[in-house]
């Protein structure tokens, strides 16, 4: 992933990349229903000037479901330079409609 004009990387550009993630829900049931990130935190793993160094604007992503229960998964989720440095890992819970 990447901004759609880029920009340098720093913490309020990875935050918000931290959250673009499709609802894991909807690969689960392999459709749409209402869902939403009801809790996010996030980790930050790299240093401002580690953040500079970067010179390629896409970032490399994973996203996992761990659980499903009750109208709520949590799931985590990791950003990556094209490097292979590991720069934000954050996990969430998200409420769905079931």
């Amino acid at each position: 992933m990447r901004d759609a004009q880029p920009r340098a990387l720093d913490a309020l550009s990875l935050t918000a990349m931290s959250d673009v993630f499709v609802p894991r829900v909807w690969l689960a049931r392999a459709t749409r229903v209402p869902a939403g990130t009801v809790s996010m935190t996030v980790y930050y793993h790299a240093r401002s000037s580690d953040l500079a160094a970067i010179d390629a604007p896409w970032l490399l992503c994973q996203a996992k479901p761990n659980a499903f229960a009750h109208g709520f998964n949590d799931q985590s989720a990791q950003l990556w330079s094209t490097s292979g440095q590991l720069l934000v890992s954050t996990h969430q819970t998200v409420y769905y409609k079931e």
